[in-house]
């Protein structure tokens, strides 16, 4: 199982995660010619990607992938309540390139992808954990505004995840934001602190937890390296050493093989 993500913040947020013959894309909320420069510095071809699954319909997450769908007739899976809010923005998907999501689904029989709700201002948010025939397992989730006994179940035992770390609460309260929407950013229906974060990565630590993905660094309430630094203290307090890193939004990650 491989995964990289290709760039996460309020910019964009896409992954590629491969497991043997089957490629996809959690979310593509870039515009397809970068998402295809990103795929390109990976020697990745577009054209070989399996599915486009979405997580919620904020342009963030699905700028390019009504094109990206059209133009290499990629099936993207998307929940009805998505698909209605975004369906302006991601233009006309074929019903023989459309799938709804409504359960788990496997694809090409070697990766099963389980979505689970989780709580953010959209339409409806799901994460996904992806699980390998060969028994590894990725977990997705990069809005994220309240940590559940549902998230927790779903990120339990994976091998990677990918985390949503928004915010340090400090420069949240101090920066140039409206009142309403700093409100808005630290409800149970916003994103996650760095210290939520933390917490949670250090509470479903085990000991086949081998890389962890900071995703969605505001540019204007964080910085990669607190994010960074407040996790990886968490971790240090327990005596956990563990791969931490804050993902870009210029740039994507190297490729992670389990």
């Amino acid at each position: 199982m491989k995964i990289s993500v290709l760039g996460s913040g309020s910019g964009g947020n896409a992954t590629f995660v491969e497991s043997g013959d089957t490629k996809i894309l959690v979310d593509a909320g870039f515009s397809c010619r970068k998402i295809e420069e990103k795929l390109g510095a990976l020697q990745k071809d577009p054209a070989g990607l399996d599915a486009i699954l979405i997580t919620h319909e904020h342009m963030d997450h699905i700028a390019g992938a009504g094109i990206l769908s059209r133009k290499y007739n990629i099936p993207l899976y998307i929940t009805p309540e998505s698909y209605r809010a975004g369906q302006g923005r991601l233009g006309d998907i074929s019903d023989a390139l459309l799938r709804f999501i409504e359960g788990e689904f496997v694809l090409n029989d070697d990766l099963q992808a389980i979505p689970f709700d989780v709580m953010h201002d959209a339409e409806r948010t799901v994460g996904f954990r992806l699980n390998s025939d060969d028994g590894k397992s990725v977990t997705i989730s990069t809005d994220i505004g309240h940590v559940n006994n549902i998230v927790r179940e779903h990120f339990r035992d994976s091998d990677v995840i990918v985390i949503e770390s928004n915010y340090d609460h400090c420069m949240l309260m101090n920066c140039g934001y409206p009142f309403e929407l700093k409100n808005r950013i630290k409800s149970r229906n916003g994103h996650l602190s760095n210290e939520m974060a933390a917490r949670f990565v250090r509470d479903i630590y085990h000991a086949q937890l081998r890389k962890v993905y900071l995703a969605h660094v505001s540019r204007d309430s964080n910085t990669y390296e607190m994010a960074y630094e407040t996790v990886c203290g968490a971790l240090r307090e327990e005596g956990i050493r563990l791969s931490v890193e804050a993902a870009r939004q210029d740039r994507q990650t190297d490729i992670f093989e389990l």
